[in-house]
């Protein structure tokens, strides 16, 4: 999902990137496991709207107020109480990395009742706190952020779904994420960068996945350097700007 943007912002929208790398990068079955949405958090209707988990591109110590985490303490917060939210990600920060969760780090949490009201959002249970910064400053240096955030994101959706799977009474699985750009507001990743190493980030993730690739990774001598170099050097693909 990317905010609107103002007519007078330059250059190719988030939208038109995500789209773009969407297309040009996963198999035509895998692009079906998107939907990209040009809209604000208020205005989405369902389907988009039935989400069971929305990332937070949080600071690492999950203080919910500005950006795009303002406006999901405002949906999902008690009306009165806008730090509801707040307080609920840094109860999960302090159990999981005693309150400082470093950049690209994934922690998943699980909303409380009073933080699921919203009727507009029905499914949302989980808030997956995912620092693209320690605090709000430019962060464009760090080449494999996104990327980086990204995995950590899939990794723990995964792990999680097969927590859920092997539940006795059957626990509830994340079907359905909702997800802004990490890092191209404060952060000033360009919306290039941002896209193409989300979208990078998932095909090379559902590669591991795979059978095949679940397969090659058993190997005991894999991977080797001539493995992992040209996964790592295409995250780092020095045109997107």
């Amino acid at each position: 999902m990317e905010p609107k943007q103002k007519a007078s912002a330059p250059g190719p929208s988030l939208y038109e990137a995500w789209t773009r790398h969407i297309s040009e990068q996963l198999s035509p079955d895998d692009q079906q496991r998107f939907h990209v949405v040009e809209a604000r958090l208020e205005t989405l209707d369902p389907p988009h709207s039935e989400f069971d988990c929305v990332v937070s591109p949080a600071n690492s110590y999950g203080i919910m107020d500005g950006g795009f985490d303002y406006y999901l303490s405002e949906a999902l917060s008690p009306k009165g109480d806008i730090m509801a939210l707040t307080r609920c990600a840094q109860a999960a920060l302090k159990a999981r990395h005693f309150g400082f969760a470093p950049p690209a780090t994934c922690t998943l949490v699980p909303l409380s009742p009073e933080l699921r009201q919203n009727p507009r959002f029905p499914r949302c249970s989980v808030l997956a706190v995912c620092p693209t910064m320690r605090y709000p400053v430019d962060v464009s240096w760090h080449e494999d952020l996104v990327y980086n955030t990204i995995w950590s994101l899939l990794v723990e959706v995964e792990h999680w779904n097969e927590r859920a799977d092997r539940a006795k009474e059957g626990g509830q699985r994340i079907r359905k994420v909702c997800m802004t750009g990490l890092a191209t507001g404060v952060g000033g990743v360009s919306k290039e960068t941002c896209a193409r190493q989300m979208i990078l980030a998932v095909k090379h993730f559902l590669d591991v996945r795979s059978e095949e690739g679940r397969k090659r990774w058993a190997q005991d001598d894999f991977p080797g350097w001539n493995d992992v170099l040209p996964i790592a050097e295409d995250v780092v693909h020095k045109d997107d700007e």
